[in-house]
């Protein structure tokens, strides 16, 4: 097949950006048309200022480990960056999210940026992809569990169907799994073949170090953990009571939701798969409407894109920085390589 047939056409990539965007702003459009907009207002007022500095600094705090945990992994594939180095690039690829279709997009600048800085490009992009599937696999642990603990304690249909769902997930990964892993490349579809044998390469290489493989997964649940901590923390300013279980299975599935290639960056789909697995599980001590209760979740939501978006904008201002302070390499000079 000639390089005409396999490069990718502009036209297309614009297409499929335009539909992302525009079904982000219909299901938006449609939530704020669903939900009156003083009452929606009325829940941003709710949230001090002060918390939202405080969950923004959090957001920072856990993507400051992310770049440890991703340095380790690439490293282990083989693109080695000095920390500073690091920074950069992650920080590069989280401020990208906020323009780019997906946080995929993030993650092909941030390995593009470290195989230039280590002058291993194919380890690069093999150790993100592996840092990449250590990260769902992790929200796909957490949202397992989470539903099974959320299942066995909650009243009504509710409950059964949250473990049947939970187990019909379980078995739903390990076939996935197990086709991944025992299918011949040649069987695939030939439009994932070059995805399917990427990913294959990346597991292989961190298999060869399965403690480093374990301890990125372990720091994955722990990074995704804190940060459903902080979306906690705007839900209890909203009054949203429920236990940590409920918090961390609907956040979960909410941000896999997300992943989708049908919106811009999960905007619209994530808030509102967010709003209706988890008002179900809400305490609602407070006494609430079920109406006022979506409109609050959909509100802790929608604060927490405006945490993404500022946060991402701090990543971005990091990395301009860094790229100003940053020595220009000499005419002539060699990419280092480690």
């Amino acid at each position: 097949m000639g390089a005409a047939a396999t490069a990718p056409d502009p036209a297309r990539r614009w297409r499929r950006f335009a539909v992302r965007l525009g079904a982000s702003a219909l299901v938006v459009a449609a939530l704020v048309a669903f939900v009156p907009w003083h009452k929606l207002k009325d829940a941003f007022s709710r949230v001090p200022p002060g918390a939202l500095a405080a969950t923004v600094a959090g957001f920072l705090g856990c993507h400051l480990f992310g770049v440890f945990k991703w340095r380790m992994v690439i490293g282990q594939a083989g693109a080695r960056l000095r920390p500073a180095e690091a920074v950069e690039c992650y920080s590069a690829g989280l401020f990208s999210n906020i323009f780019l279709p997906s946080i995929v997009g993030g993650d092909v600048l941030r390995a593009l940026l470290a195989g230039r800085k280590s002058g291993h490009m194919a380890a690069a992009i093999l150790g993100g992809g592996a840092d990449r599937l250590l990260d769902l696999t992790a929200l796909g642990l957490m949202a397992l569990v989470a539903g099974s603990l959320v299942g066995l304690k909650a009243e009504g249909t509710w409950g059964p169907l949250l473990v049947v769902g939970a187990l019909l997930g379980a078995a739903a990964a390990v076939v996935v799994g197990v086709l991944l892993t025992r299918r011949p490349l040649k069987k695939w579809p030939p439009k994932l073949r070059r995805r399917i044998a990427r990913l294959l390469m990346a597991l292989r290489r961190q298999g060869r170090r399965p403690l480093v493989l374990v301890a990125s997964l372990a720091g994955g649940i722990a990074m995704q953990s804190s940060l459903v901590g902080l979306q906690a923390m705007v839900g209890r300013a909203l009054e949203l009571d429920a236990p940590p279980s409920a918090w961390v299975f609907a956040w979960s599935l909410a941000k896999l939701a997300g992943l989708a290639p049908v919106s811009f960056n999960g905007i619209g789909v994530r808030d509102t798969a967010f709003a209706v697995l988890f008002v179900p599980l809400v305490a609602n001590a407070a006494g609430l409407s079920r109406d006022d209760l979506f409109t609050r979740a959909l509100a802790a939501s929608f604060v927490w894109q405006m945490v993404l978006i500022v946060g991402s904008l701090l990543a971005g201002a990091v990395w301009m920085a860094m790229r100003r302070t940053e020595p220009r390499a000499a005419p002539g000079a060699t990419t280092r390589h480690a």
